[in-house]
């Protein structure tokens, strides 16, 4: 694999850990932080910690993956996942909810930037070694 996967996976991963922290521990403060007030509904802290418990065992994997050198493939597939699914979430919310305040359109731009990150390092994996599945890497 490239030698941009680990330091690839290790920013991943530290993403994936800020967000999933946040999101299952301290939603309130993650709000907060953007001046939105977290509405005081059960349902909703439910969905997010889950989401968030999600977003916090993937960056594990992620981690895991880049400490180890093993696995890489299927942590890079877990991150591309995972971008994938928040930024096409955004635009389906900008689609129903409009356009978002600057910092979650930079936080966007910065989704779409690991996914695109993930594509070209999956992309040139399979180029590198052609003879070899990358099930068997």
């Amino acid at each position: 694999m490239s030698k941009y996967v680990k330091p690839y996976l290790f920013l991943s991963a530290a993403v994936l850990l800020f967000v999933g922290v946040m999101l299952s521990f301290a939603p309130e403060a993650l709000y907060a932080s953007s001046a939105q007030i977290l509405p005081d509904s059960t349902m909703i802290r439910s969905d997010l910690r889950a989401g968030g418990v999600v977003v916090l065992i993937s960056g594990l994997f992620v981690l895991g993956a880049a400490l180890r050198g093993r696995d890489m493939q299927p942590a890079l597939l877990l991150s591309l996942l995972i971008y994938a699914g928040y930024g096409l979430g955004r635009i389906v919310s900008i689609g129903f909810d409009g356009t978002p305040d600057a910092a979650l359109i930079i936080v966007t731009v910065t989704e779409w930037a690991f996914v695109l990150g993930a594509l070209i390092l999956l992309r040139r994996g399979r180029s590198v070694d052609t003879a070899q599945p990358m099930a068997a890497h």
